[in-house]
């Protein structure tokens, strides 16, 4: 699957080694008797489900770094922009958007995982907010067509600092974002997707050159991308398990547990980030509509939850959790969703809603196979012949 760029060496080397471990085991347990109806849960090796589950936490903690210097880009690309603004420059501030973009999507399934115990979860959808809440309404930022004096950037009794930023953020409605990678996506590509480089030159003239609106423009981008980066750096920091912080809910349970708890997130991903993503109807809210990363987002937290779950070489949460023919199901539905989501048109918004339809049942179907709840019928070729004793036996 096309995904980050970030490849899990020590995640990919772990469950290379994890499937000798448990593939015994599960030979043993692939002869179905004729008469069960459903499958039992599969047993779960403790020494597997511990590596496996250390090993995911460290996917994380790179996945997380790699995010966070994706970030650091954008911020020094931007940094080049506002210095001497050329369109060379905004189109390389926007690619370090879209990569930056693409690296936290990819963060986006650990980092479910990593809040999901109670006592953290209002702390990560705060974290979510702040870095990653869409749409955003490009008049509360900028202006726009037919209101000439909107936005942040025109309303000069709001003073441009990151803490009143993080302040002034959904202050009123969900979409007044002031602060994450879609309120910076309005900033580069602007309210109509027609931004030049010459709207982030400096002016100093009048007795407050501060309070024009091209300069109070410059300062809310660069304010925004800060907060991205500090945020992203403050969760670098906490997540490694030397730091005792976002690891210790996680690692004070047993290594089953963990399993569970990966996958009751993992699920949620597919309810919250992916369902999501995904347009119903022409009148949909779309998560990139300026940038059309819609879809570059999903195959990138899809790339990590199929590196989780079934990764090449084998090993993975799949194989610990599930049954063969689940195994199997998984695989092939990954297999499609990609192969369909290729196919769409991009913007992913664009697509027929037919496309989009089917994309959704087959979310459906991975959450349920994830989640261990869908089973899947055996095929004829799958069952054994029972040999019932005769009379002279």
């Amino acid at each position: 699957m096309n995904g980050p760029s970030i490849q899990y060496r020590a995640l990919v080397i772990l469950f290379g080694a994890l499937t000798g471990l448990y593939g015994c085991e599960q030979k043993a347990q692939e002869t179905v008797e004729v008469q069960q109806q459903s499958v039992a849960p599969q047993p779960i090796n403790e020494k597997a489900a511990s590596d496996l589950s250390v090993a995911i936490w460290q996917a994380g903690e790179a996945q997380v770094i790699h995010a966070h210097a994706a970030v650091e880009s954008l911020q020094r690309a931007i940094d080049v922009l506002l210095a001497e603004p050329d369109e060379n420059k905004l189109e390389e501030a926007r690619l370090a958007w879209l990569d930056a973009h693409r690296e936290f999507a990819a963060s986006l399934p650990y980092i479910q995982m990593a809040f999901f115990a109670g006592e953290l979860r209002s702390q990560g959808r705060k974290l979510l907010l702040s870095v990653d809440s869409w749409p955003a309404q490009a008049g509360y930022l900028d202006t726009v067509p037919g209101y000439s004096d909107s936005g942040i950037v025109n309303d000069t009794a709001i003073d441009l600092s990151l803490a009143n930023l993080r302040k002034q953020h959904r202050l009123t409605a969900h979409e007044e974002a002031s602060t994450g990678f879609h309120a910076l996506e309005v900033m580069l590509w602007g309210p109509t997707n027609e931004r030049t480089a010459g709207q982030f030159h400096a002016e100093s003239e009048g007795e407050k050159p501060e309070a024009l609106a091209v300069n109070r423009r410059r300062e809310l981008t660069r304010l925004i991308v800060k907060g991205v980066e500090e945020d992203m750096a403050r969760l670098a920091r906490r997540w490694p398990t030397a730091a005792n912080s976002l690891s210790r809910p996680y690692l004070s349970l047993g290594p089953a547990a963990r399993l569970q708890q990966i996958r009751a997130a993992h699920t949620q991903v597919i309810d919250e980030q992916l369902l999501r993503r995904l347009p119903e109807s022409s009148e949909s809210d779309v998560e990139s509509s300026r940038a059309a990363d819609s879809k570059q987002s999903i195959l990138a937290i899809m790339a990590t939850l199929q590196s989780n779950w079934i990764p090449t070489g084998g090993g993975g949460l799949a194989e610990v959790l599930l049954d063969r023919h689940q195994v199997a199901a998984l695989e092939q539905t990954f297999m499609d969703f990609e192969g369909l989501l290729l196919r769409m048109e991009d913007p992913i918004e664009l697509a027929q809603l037919t496309q989009l339809a089917r994309a959704r049942k087959l979310l459906e179907r991975m959450a349920g196979l994830m989640a261990g709840t869908t089973q899947v019928p055996i095929s004829e070729k799958d069952l054994m012949p029972v040999n019932l004793p005769t009379d002279s036996q």
